[in-house]
């Protein structure tokens, strides 16, 4: 049940998590980071081929330390400039949920510590309906071929997940988590499991841990008999500019 100051649509009706997304990002949404004054700005059209995209900037102020012209005595100024880097959202249902995609300049932040300040702005706004979270996606396959590098002798496991309030398919971890998101109000979970030998990694229970973490729902790591180890962070999926 939603609170009775819940955001609501201009029909007072309850936002789905589409039009919850649409709605924040329809409008200007300053935000701090690292101490520095950000803004997420909507671009105001539509992002070109993709009508169901939002388009928009992600802009930081720089302020920089400087002085006054000579004929005006080099008195000591500051000068605020701003950079901004694109950022295109696509609110709708998809099997790995909502996504989005943001352009990388390290100048301005680093892409996954931007896009979390983001999503905090957005959890911060007096009667958000929704608590977001955001994962990255990993790249398929980059824990079943460690494992495979290292004959398949992992020792632990440790996962961060989301608990699950976006994907239509059901398997029982996503049915685990959903009831612990339903009936706990849990919103994450981190666990490690670890075998005094070498832990069973293939069952199903495992593979849809490792599945629900590729899909952009969580973050795993691992550690090898010989100990190597393993992190999906090292794997996230990013796209060469052109």
């Amino acid at each position: 049940m939603g609170d009775l100051f819940d955001t609501r649509a201009v029909d007072g009706s309850f936002l789905g998590r589409e039009e919850w997304i649409r709605l924040f990002f329809s409008a200007d949404r300053p935000f701090i980071h690292y101490s520095s004054n950000f803004v997420y700005m909507p671009q105001g059209v539509e992002v070109p081929g993709h009508p169901d995209l939002i388009g928009g900037w992600v802009a930081r102020e720089i302020r920089h330390s400087e002085r006054t012209p000579p004929q005006e005595g080099l008195e000591p100024t500051i000068r605020s400039t701003w950079q901004a880097l694109f950022i295109a959202i696509d609110p709708t249902d998809h099997p790995d949920g909502q996504l989005l995609v943001i352009e990388g300049n390290d100048e301005i932040g680093r892409p996954k510590a931007l896009v979390r300040a983001i999503v905090k702005a957005m959890n911060d706004v007096a009667g958000s309906p929704y608590f977001s979270q955001v994962f990255p996606l990993v790249n398929a396959g980059s824990f079943w071929e460690f494992a495979r590098i290292h004959r398949d002798e992992i020792v632990s496991l440790t996962f961060d997940v989301a608990a699950p309030n976006m994907f239509n398919d059901a398997n029982d971890f996503q049915e685990e988590l959903r009831s612990l998101r339903d009936q706990e109000n849990v919103s994450e979970v981190k666990t490690t499991l670890k075998s005094d030998t070498i832990l069973k990694h293939s069952t199903s229970r495992i593979t849809s841990v490792v599945d629900y973490v590729e899909r952009g729902a969580g973050e795993l790591s691992a550690e090898a008999a010989d100990g190597s180890r393993y992190s999906s962070t090292q794997y996230e999926e990013r796209k060469p500019s052109r």
